[in-house]
C-alpha cells in the first residue's frame, strides 16, 4: 500500500510538473527577479517567432496568449520554423535576467501545427520599462512592434549596434539591439525618419533584481518599416549569367519597383541605362552588346510612386569566348610555393574561394545541386543561391542532420527545398560539392565543384583547397550520388527514399578522361575509398608527400611503409589532428619526414604520389574523405584520383610552403615534361644556378639549379671567409630543376655563399640571412 501510495504521489508530481502549459505561470518571478521554478524541467506550449535568426543555436521565441520565453539549444532550433506550434520541455534557467528554457537531448518536443500567423503586440516604451519584472514579465521574448519611433543615431546600422529609441511615451537607452547574425539589417544605412519597429524583446543584464536591460531585437530587415515606401534596395546585387557580349544584373527590392541599371566603362556609367518596366520586388536586367572580356561598372535603381532606391557601384567583367570544355581548376587559399612550379604551371594561391564559388553560382543557367556540411557566415552565398532560384534556377541542397546554421536557414525561409541526413545517428554527411547545370541539355556547361572547403567564413582561415571540373560524365556522376541522398530525380525531396552513410550502395561510374587526364570518382562509404587511397599509394616508385586533418587508418599507414621499405625514400607528411583517438603520427613519425601542423587548422586531405616523376604517372588524391575509419564506413564523402603531371605539381607547390612553414626542410625535383615547351622545361637545357628565395630570408630559404643531365652534384653553403658550414645535397641530380630548401637555424644573421659543383660547371651566389 506504501508503494502504491509512493507511486501515486510521484506520478501527481510528475504531472504537476509538466502540466504547466501556460507560459506565464511557468516564468513568474520573485523578488529577485529570478524565475520560482529555475533548475527545474518545464514544459510550454507556444509559437515560433524566432528560430535561427540570433544564432544557430538559437534562442527560440516561443509566445502564448499569456507571455513568452526564450529556448536555447540547437539540437531544438534546427527542428522548427517560424510559424509553428510546438510543445517542448526543458530545465528553466536565469540567463542575465532571460527566463531561458534549455533544450537538451533527452527532452521532448513535438510540432503540433505549423503556418500559424505571426502578428506582433503593438506596445510603448513605456510598457516595456513598466514590466513586472518581479511578476510575469509579460513583454519579454514576446514578438512586438513599436510605432513612430525615433532612433537617436545616424549612419549605417553595426553588427552587435545597440542604439537608443524614444517614442512619445518615453526614451529607451540601448533599447535596439542588431544582433551580429541578422545580416539583412548590418550596413544599412539606419532610417532618420520616425519608423515602426518589430522584433523579439530580449533582456541582458548582470545584476539582480533583472529590473533592466530589455533590448528589442529585429529578426530581419523586414522589421524595420519605414514610412518611405520606396521599394528599398535589401541583400546584395549580383551580375549573372555572364557571357561575352552580354550580362544579366539581379537585385531584391523589400517592396516593389520598376528596375533600372546604369552602366558604363568607368564609374561615371557614361554609356547607357536599361529600364525593365515590371513592378516586382525580384528585378533581373539583360543588358547586350557589350565587349567580350571587358570590365564594366554597373548601379542599380529601383523606383515606384514613394521614390526611388539605389543601390551602390559594382563591376563585372564579360566573358570570352572559349568553347573548350575538360578544364581542371586547383585553386588553394594559402600562399604557394611556386619556386616548384613546373615553368607556365604556377598554383593559384591565396585564393578567396568565396568569391570563386559566387561566380560559379552566379554563372549557373539551369541548375544547382548543393550537398554540404555546413554553411555559415557567409550572407553573400546565400543571396546568390536565393537570387539563382528566383531567377529560374533550380537549387536543390542536401545537408547534415547538424544545427541550422544562419546561410542555410536563410535558403530554407526563402523556400529553397532541403533533404537532410536522418538525426538518429552521430555520423555526418561530410560532402561539400556543387553540381552546376548538369540537368540542361548543354553538356559543355557542367561543372562540379568539391575540395575540403566547407562553406563557412571560419574555413576561409583555415587551409583548405578547392577543384573544378568541368565534364559533363563526371557532373551526372555527381548528380546521380546527389539524388541518392535527395531521394528523387524530381524537384522535391523523398525523405522516405534518401540514402545516407550505410544505407547507399555503389551505383555511379569510377573512371572519367577529362581534359585527356585519368580521373576517377568514389563516394563513401559505399565504394571503398580506403582500398582506393591505398592501391593509389601502392603506385609510388620515387615520392609520396600528404597533407590531411586527420589520419587514423593503420592500413593506409602499412601501405607508406611497404612502399618506403622498397623505392620510395621521399616520403614527407603533414597532420592537423595528432591528439585524436587513433591518431597515426607517431607510427609515421618513425619512417616519414612528419610535421604536426601549427596555426590555423590545415583541413586538407590530399596527396600526391610521384609528384615529380613524369614517367611514374604522377597522381594527386584529393577531396572530402579524411584518412579516417568514420569517412571510410559512415560519413558521405567523395574522392577524387587524378593522374596528370601539372595538377600534381600544383598540389607540390602548396605541400612545399606548407612544409617550409611547419621547418621542414628538404629537396623537391621540379619535374621535366621534354618536347612540351608551352608546359614544362624546355629541351635546350642548361647549367644554371638561380638565386634563392626569399633573399634575404629567416630562417628558410630555397636554392634552385638546373643540369642538362643525370650528373654528380654537391651544394654547400660558406660564410663570407670562405669557411664551409653546410653541405646541402652530395649526390646524383636528375636533368632539370632541383629546389633544394636551406634552415639557417643555429646561424647568426650576415651574408654567406652557396657553391655548386658539377661536370665541369661551378657556380656561386650570395644570400643574407637576416633574423
Amino acid at each position: 500500500m506504501k508503494k502504491l501510495f509512493a507511486l501515486i504521489v510521484c506520478l501527481f508530481l510528475t504531472f504537476n510538473l509538466y502540466a504547466q502549459t501556460t507560459i506565464d505561470s511557468v516564468r513568474i518571478n520573485d523578488s529577485t527577479g529570478v524565475p520560482r521554478n529555475v533548475n527545474k524541467v518545464v514544459t510550454v506550449t507556444g509559437v515560433v517567432t524566432s528560430t535561427t535568426q540570433f544564432g544557430a543555436s538559437g534562442p527560440v521565441s516561443l509566445q502564448d496568449s499569456t507571455a513568452g520565453i526564450a529556448v536555447y539549444g540547437s539540437s531544438f532550433s534546427s527542428k522548427v520554423l517560424l510559424g509553428d506550434s510546438v510543445r517542448v520541455s526543458g530545465t528553466l534557467t536565469n540567463y542575465d535576467g532571460l527566463a531561458e528554457m534549455n533544450y537538451a537531448t533527452g527532452n521532448s518536443y513535438s510540432i503540433l501545427s505549423r503556418g500559424h500567423t505571426l502578428v506582433p503586440k503593438v506596445v510603448t516604451i513605456s510598457d516595456i520599462l513598466s514590466q513586472q519584472w518581479n511578476g510575469i514579465e509579460n513583454l519579454e521574448s514576446v514578438l512586438i512592434q513599436l510605432n513612430n519611433v525615433t532612433i537617436s543615431n545616424t549612419g549605417n546600422f553595426a553588427s552587435g549596434g545597440a542604439y537608443t529609441i524614444s517614442d512619445s511615451t518615453g526614451s529607451f537607452t540601448s533599447g535596439l539591439y542588431i544582433n551580429k547574425y541578422v545580416t539583412s539589417i548590418i550596413g544599412t544605412t539606419i532610417p532618420t525618419q520616425q519608423v515602426s519597429l518589430i522584433g523579439v524583446l530580449s533582456q541582458h543584464t548582470y545584476n539582480a533584481p533583472f529590473s533592466t536591460g530589455y533590448q528589442l531585437q529585429p529578426r530581419f530587415i523586414q522589421d524595420i518599416i519605414s514610412p518611405d515606401l520606396s521599394p528599398l534596395i535589401i541583400n546584395s546585387v549580383f551580375a549573372v549569367e555572364i557571357d561575352p557580349n552580354s550580362l544579366s544584373i539581379c537585385f531584391h527590392t523589400l517592396r516593389k519597383g520598376i528596375s533600372q541599371v546604369k552602366y558604363g566603362l568607368t564609374s561615371n556609367l557614361e554609356m547607357d541605362s536599361v529600364i525593365v518596366n515590371e513592378d516586382t520586388t525580384f528585378h533581373k536586367v539583360k543588358i547586350s552588346g557589350l565587349t567580350a572580356g571587358t570590365l564594366y561598372y554597373f548601379k542599380v535603381v529601383s523606383d515606384n510612386s514613394y521614390g526611388r532606391s539605389v543601390g551602390g557601384l559594382i563591376n563585372a567583367t564579360t566573358g570570352v569566348i572559349d568553347t573548350s570544355t575538360g578544364k581542371i581548376n586547383i585553386y588553394f587559399n594559402y600562399a604557394v610555393d611556386t619556386s616548384v612550379a613546373i615553368p607556365g604551371n604556377a598554383a593559384l594561391g591565396n585564393v578567396d574561394f568565396q568569391q570563386k564559388l559566387l561566380s560559379r553560382i552566379n554563372n549557373a543557367r539551369y541548375s544547382i545541386d548543393m550537398a554540404v556540411y555546413s554553411f555559415s557566415g557567409l550572407p553573400s552565398v546565400a543571396d546568390a543561391l536565393v537570387t539563382a532560384r528566383d531567377r529560374g534556377v533550380k537549387v536543390r541542397v542536401v545537408y547534415d542532420s547538424r544545427a541550422t546554421q544562419d546561410n542555410m536557414q536563410t535558403i530554407m525561409n526563402a523556400g529553397i527545398l532541403v533533404s537532410r541526413r536522418n538525426t538518429d545517428t552521430t555520423d555526418i554527411m561530410h560532402n561539400k560539392f556543387f553540381v552546376f547545370d548538369s540537368r540542361d541539355s548543354i553538356n559543355s556547361n557542367d561543372w562540379v565543384w568539391t575540395g575540403s572547403w566547407n562553406i563557412t567564413s571560419t574555413e576561409l582561415t583555415w587551409k583548405n583547397n578547392v577543384i573544378e571540373l568541368n565534364d559533363h560524365a563526371l557532373a551526372l556522376a555527381y548528380q546521380q550520388e546527389f539524388e541518392v541522398m535527395w531521394g528523387s530525380n524530381t524537384e522535391i525531396p523523398n525523405p522516405s527514399l534518401a540514402k545516407f552513410g550505410s544505407a547507399k550502395s555503389n551505383v555511379t561510374p569510377h573512371s572519367f578522361i577529362i581534359g585527356g587526364r585519368s580521373v576517377r570518382s568514389y563516394f563513401s562509404p559505399s565504394d571503398g575509398v580506403t582500398n582506393q587511397i591505398i592501391n593509389t599509394i601502392y603506385t609510388a616508385d620515387s615520392s609520396i608527400y600528404f597533407a590531411v586533418m586527420t589520419f587514423t587508418r593503420s592500413d593506409i599507414v602499412t601501405a607508406i611503409h611497404n612502399r618506403f621499405n622498397s623505392t620510395v625514400k621521399d616520403v614527407k607528411g603533414i597532420m592537423d589532428d595528432i591528439t585524436g583517438t587513433g591518431n597515426q603520427f607517431s607510427s609515421l613519425k618513425s619512417f616519414v619526414d612528419m610535421w604536426a601542423n601549427t596555426g590555423n587548422t590545415l583541413h586538407d586531405k590530399y596527396a600526391m604520389v610521384d609528384a615529380s616523376n613524369p614517367l611514374s604517372h604522377p597522381t594527386v588524391i584529393t577531396g572530402s574523405h579524411n584518412w579516417s575509419s568514420a569517412a571510410e564506413q559512415y560519413n558521405d564523402e567523395n574522392t577524387l584520383i587524378i593522374d596528370d603531371i601539372n595538377i600534381a605539381n600544383q598540389f607540390m607547390q602548396d605541400f612545399k610552403h606548407r612544409y617550409n612553414d611547419l621547418g621542414g626542410v628538404g629537396t623537391f625535383i621540379v619535374p621535366v615534361i621534354t618536347g612540351i615547351k608551352s608546359e614544362g622545361l624546355s629541351d635546350n637545357l642548361s647549367y644554371k644556378l638561380y638565386q634563392n628565395y626569399p633573399n634575404p630570408f629567416n630562417p628558410v630559404t630555397t636554392i634552385r639549379f638546373e643540369v642538362p643531365h643525370s650528373q654528380y652534384i654537391e651544394l654547400k653553403i660558406f660564410d663570407i671567409l670562405g669557411r664551409e658550414i653546410k653541405t646541402l645535397f652530395k649526390g646524383t641530380a636528375p636533368a632539370g630543376i632541383m629546389a633544394i630548401d636551406f634552415n639557417a637555424d643555429g646561424f647568426s644573421s650576415g651574408i654567406y655563399i652557396y657553391r655548386i659543383k658539377g661536370d665541369g660547371f661551378t657556380a656561386s651566389k650570395k644570400l643574407m640571412l637576416l633574423k
